[in-house]
């Protein structure tokens, strides 16, 4: 059966006056029809870059190579006008900052009519009105709302609203990216309700891209750890909590505050990311793991399979040119 949405090998770089930046590299992942995915790692590691790439979003000076293929058509080969029919009507987004995304001069109503306009230059006011109703309704908001400002709404209605001009137009594919971020923990407890109550009643595949694993295990059955361009590890949720493989899922799943503070002391993440306009030589984790051996600094590990899942690390692959010993030094 085909993907609904397939990555095969992406790589994009940016280029700036400082040099390439090297943002994302080599990737590989697919979501299913009715699937829920979550893109993870820290601010830099490329999940924002790879979420805009798939909408064809990324600014000028980007250059992309590899294959997006969406229903079994490659998005990077499709002409700019095939591309603006898929966004919004086959694949929408929700955006990280409501306030930047909303225009302040236009009433809410504006931004439905706009998009609905886009995709149907025949489609009557009324029937506007209707769907930009339901829309909202839908993640909790009053249709009596649409003439408001967004200035007019808080934070969390703001959101909420973004949510709904993602959805208006039914599409298969949702991709939200950091949709919790600057919210309260109360209005992040509604948004996360909101998006689980669409999955089930839209039968919509998710993108969330975030770096909150706390949201990552409400919300998706499958995770890609992203790690500096990278695609450290991936498999389902329950997994990767249970047994991360890559050491540097390992450190991110430490990394959660926890209640029970008695349990297990409070871990960071040493050092920071690498410069991607020069990123280090073999793993880009290599300089922040405790587990690094020599090659990892020589060589980029492969891509295996381990346990149903996919991890980029010379614990797991090619031990035997490597001369690693994997059962005294596996993440455990």
């Amino acid at each position: 059966m085909m993907a609904l949405l397939e990555i095969k090998n992406l790589s994009i770089d940016y280029l700036t006056r400082n040099g390439t930046v090297k943002a994302v590299d080599d990737i590989s992942f697919s979501v299913e029809a009715r699937d829920s995915i979550g893109l993870v790692g820290e601010s830099g590691c490329g999940k924002s870059t790879t979420g805009t790439a798939i909408l064809g979003l990324l600014p000028p000076n980007a250059r992309v190579s590899g294959s997006i293929l969406f229903k079994g058509r490659d998005l990077l080969k499709i002409s700019n006008e095939e591309l603006r029919k898929v966004r919004g009507k086959d694949i929408s987004m929700i955006f990280q900052d409501p306030m930047t995304s909303l225009d302040p001069i236009m009433r809410i109503r504006d931004h439905f009519f706009e998009l609905l306009r886009a995709h149907y230059p025949k489609m009557d006011e009324n029937e506007m009105k209707k769907i930009s109703s339901e829309a909202l309704k839908s993640v909790g908001i009053e249709p009596s709302r649409l003439n408001n400002y967004p200035f007019e709404f808080s934070g969390g209605m703001r959101q909420r609203t973004m949510i709904a001009l993602a959805i208006a137009l039914q599409p298969s594919m949702l991709i939200a990216d950091e949709p919790t971020t600057s919210l309260d923990v109360v209005i992040q407890e509604q948004i996360l309700e909101v998006l689980r109550d669409l999955k089930k009643t839209k039968n919509m595949s998710m993108v969330l891209i975030t770096h909150d694993l706390g949201v990552v295990a409400e919300l998706v059955n499958k995770v890609v750890v992203m790690y500096a361009g990278h695609l450290a590890e991936s498999g389902d949720v329950y997994s990767i909590y249970e047994k991360p493989l890559h050491p540097y899922t390992k450190a991110l799943l430490e990394s959660i505050p926890n209640v029970k503070l008695e349990d297990r002391e409070l871990r960071y993440i040493p050092g920071s990311l690498p410069d991607l306009k020069n990123p280090p030589k073999g793993c880009r984790y290599w300089p922040r793991c405790p587990y690094v051996k020599d090659i990892c600094k020589r060589e980029t590990p492969p891509t295996v399979e381990v346990d149903g899942r996919k991890v980029k690390c010379w614990l797991y692959g090619g031990e035997i040119n490597a001369g690693i010993d994997k059962t005294s030094s596996a993440v455990s």
